[in-house]
Order: C-alpha cells, then structure tokens, then sequence
C-alpha cells in the first residue's frame, strides 16, 4: 500500500479467488488505495491480456539507417 501512496505503482491487477473469503477484504483495501492515488486498476486479466498486446505493438525501436 505504500508503494502505492510513494507513486511508484503504475498498475493494479486485482483478481480474486472465488473460494478466499480473505481475498475479499484484502481486495477491497487494494482497489481502493489504487483509486484514491489515481492508479489504473484492472481487474480482469483478459483486459491485461490485450493491455500488454497493445503496448507490445507500439514498443518503439531503435533501427540504423544506412546512408
């Protein structure tokens, strides 16, 4: 959670396992940190999925040019 309010997280992926009742409250306090320092949350990981997809296709390179 510190990590969180410092500004050194860029992303939250929050998922939960259905059978953890502790899961529940853990998730709760996670998400919300997450939303009070403005940090993208994903909670699902499909959305992560076509995330990750999208920024490997506008990874910039670095290429020579040969005069």
């Amino acid at each position: 959670m510190e990590s969180m309010r410092q500004g050194h997280i860029a992303y939250v992926i929050n998922t939960r396992n259905i059978n953890s009742v502790s899961a529940l409250t853990d998730g709760v306090k996670i998400r919300r940190a997450a939303t009070e320092n403005n940090i993208t949350l994903f909670t699902s990981l499909d959305t992560v999925r076509v995330l990750l997809d999208v920024l490997e296709e506008t990874t910039l390179t670095i290429s020579t040019i040969d005069a």
